[in-house]
């Protein structure tokens, strides 16, 4: 027996009006591996990107999501993706670091 596929219409009433222009998102299995950050949880890289957006022009929303599929050793992956600009990635070891990518972010997504 044979299905056929038939492609769904695209419908932008299904679409909705969101109040950020780009997501950051936070694995949050890195934490869980073996060979993952020892004290650096996914919830405080969140909460140090906020500080580190807090000069951004463009509202982003911070999101933790599962495996990123980067799997740093030591560290948790994280990214950036807004409309019009590059994916942005890193490896998060510590606040400092979070902070630092979340100050690379506004300005990369600033321009």
């Amino acid at each position: 027996m044979s299905h056929s596929h038939i492609a769904a219409a695209p419908d932008d009433s299904l679409l909705v009006k969101v109040k950020f222009a780009g997501v950051v998102l936070v694995c949050g299995d890195c934490e869980e591996r073996s060979n993952g950050p020892s004290k650096f949880k996914a919830r405080s890289a969140r909460k140090e990107l906020k500080r580190g957006l807090v000069q951004s022009p463009v509202r982003l929303r911070i999101v933790e999501s599962t495996c990123l599929g980067l799997c740093p050793k030591k560290a948790i992956a994280a990214t950036a993706v807004a409309p019009g600009h590059k994916l942005l990635a890193a490896e998060l070891c510590d606040e400092e670091d979070a902070q630092a990518f979340g100050a690379t972010i506004a300005s990369h997504f600033g321009k």
